[in-house]
């Protein structure tokens, strides 16, 4: 390991992340030089059980935001939180879903 490199640790933290709990959904990672840790995840289904899963796992309260995408309501959620002395930032954005009438 590269002394001083602070992709080191997050990505360290990741390995570990994924390991000790497979079941968590799949999304896209990626560390810059700085070691800024990022992942995204886009889907055309409800994705708060995929923030949901992840907050269980690393803590935090993801924010949520509503928008609109070629007319289409979406929503995202950002769950920024320190895990393993790691700052993990992910973002997750799907449609909005649609009350259901009981």
């Amino acid at each position: 390991m590269a002394k001083g490199n602070p992709q080191i640790a997050p990505l360290i933290a990741l390995g570990q992340l994924l390991t000790e709990h497979p079941e968590l959904p799949r999304i896209d990672w990626s560390v810059n030089a700085h070691g800024f840790f990022t992942a995204h995840h886009s889907s055309d289904e409800d994705v708060r059980p995929v923030v949901e899963a992840y907050a269980a796992v690393l803590g935090g309260e993801p924010e949520h935001h509503e928008y609109s995408l070629n007319g289409q309501p979406r929503q995202c959620f950002a769950l920024r939180t320190v895990w393993r002395d790691v700052e993990f930032d992910l973002l997750v954005a799907g449609p909005l879903p649609v009350a259901v009438a009981a």
